[in-house]
């Protein structure tokens, strides 16, 4: 029996040696793409799908550097101050507008502006007025001296 066990054995190890020195290659055809259906089921298929890659924002970038450390110069005051004076410079300028003083009708104006000027020729209605208003009577003569003494057509 362990003759023939060990040509079992020899025979299957030579087969064994002789399969993995010359192997066969297995080749297709033709390749076969998938169907458009099969596609979409693949794509639907959660263990198909992949996370997405990512980047994290560098924050260094958001930071200031170096040199914008040494150009800021003051530290900025607080919400609260900061407000408090917006709010007295409102005030003040308020009470400037509103000044009793200064609300005198008569500092409102310059002189020139209350003093009438002089008209030196009879004003001339303007576009409009003469558009709509009626045309001055005409002074027709009523004796023969009017009558000659009028204008003459030129000859």
């Amino acid at each position: 029996m362990k003759t023939r066990l060990n040509s079992v054995v020899g025979l299957t190890a030579a087969l064994l040696l002789a399969w993995t020195l010359n192997p066969i290659p297995a080749s297709a055809d033709e390749v076969i793409e998938p169907s458009p259906m099969s596609q979409l089921v693949s794509g639907l298929n959660p263990a198909n799908w992949t996370m997405p890659q990512w980047k994290m924002p560098d924050f260094k970038s958001i930071m200031p550097g170096q040199d914008e450390k040494v150009r800021i110069k003051k530290k900025k005051d607080g919400l609260f101050t900061e407000v408090k004076t917006t709010a007295s410079n409102s005030w003040t300028k308020t009470k400037e507008v509103l000044d009793p003083q200064k609300l005198n009708p008569a500092r409102m104006f310059p002189a020139s502006a209350r003093t009438p000027s002089r008209q030196t020729e009879p004003a001339q209605p303007g576009f409009f007025r003469s558009l709509f208003t009626p045309a001055p009577p005409v002074k027709k003569p009523s004796t023969v001296n009017e009558f000659l003494g009028g204008d003459r057509p030129a000859p």
